[in-house]
């Protein structure tokens, strides 16, 4: 997969499409020339929806609450933004022989070198959430993903789909190279997916039921899920005296 970057004014865009179709694209989604088919998030935190754009089923993401973060646009002085990670994500998932939807365009807009607006696009894919009946594939996906030295990022059942070839597809996932005890990181991520999909446990290898970090990795997530749980408490009682 090849792509490139082009400029539409102050917009700098990175594509898989040619550079017309790139410029097209990018017009569309900078003055809102576009059809949006369904909505699925429409908040302050983020705009996540299925659009039509010049003949194009697309999925489009717009970050917003990143973009009003102050140490999130300090940091994009030195980085790029959250929707050209995205688009990178997507496109490493590709070359490591593993399935995520296909990155189109993503574009981002700088202000005294930070970013203060961006985007991205990528192929709708047309699947089916996964059920218990999918839990040897989706766990021989995410330990190929942790085989290969990544993390995905709250590896929930409902954070993979099953296209209609009846693959796995990843979705809604930021890719992590583990640099500090990876092997207890990993065994955290797969906590969680078992957590959400307890039918995986029984497809797991005896050594790994028995692996120590398994173990410390789920008592760290009790305590993670714990002190989560204490807090939205304390929240509640402060809302009730206030």
């Amino acid at each position: 997969m090849t792509f490139r970057f082009y400029q539409l004014g102050p917009w700098r865009l990175l594509s898989t499409e040619d550079k017309n179709t790139a410029l097209l694209l990018g017009k569309a989604i900078r003055d809102g020339e576009l059809e949006r088919e369904q909505v699925f998030r429409d908040n302050w935190r983020t705009l996540s929806a299925q659009v039509q754009i010049a003949e194009q089923r697309l999925l489009l993401k717009v970050p917003r609450a990143r973009h009003q973060r102050r140490w999130e646009r300090l940091l994009s002085l030195f980085r790029g933004s959250d929707a050209l990670r995205t688009f990178r994500h997507l496109e490493q998932m590709a070359a490591m022989g593993l399935r995520a939807p296909e990155p189109v365009i993503a574009g981002e807009l700088r202000h005294y070198g930070m970013v203060t607006d961006s985007f991205v696009c990528y192929r709708f894919v047309e699947g089916r959430r996964p059920g218990g009946t999918d839990a040897p594939a989706v766990l021989r996906a995410l330990k190929m993903l942790h085989n290969q030295g990544y993390l995905r990022s709250d590896a929930q059942l409902a954070n993979f789909l099953i296209d209609d070839d009846g693959e796995v597809v990843f979705i809604d996932f930021r890719l992590k190279r583990p640099r500090f005890l990876p092997r207890l990181q990993k065994a955290r991520e797969l906590d969680r997916f078992l957590r959400s999909c307890p039918e995986a446990r029984n497809y797991l290898t005896k050594e790994e039921r028995a692996s120590l970090w398994l173990r410390v990795a789920h008592r760290l997530e009790n305590l993670s899920f714990a002190r989560r749980d204490l807090k939205r408490h304390l929240r509640a009682r402060r809302k009730g005296k206030g």
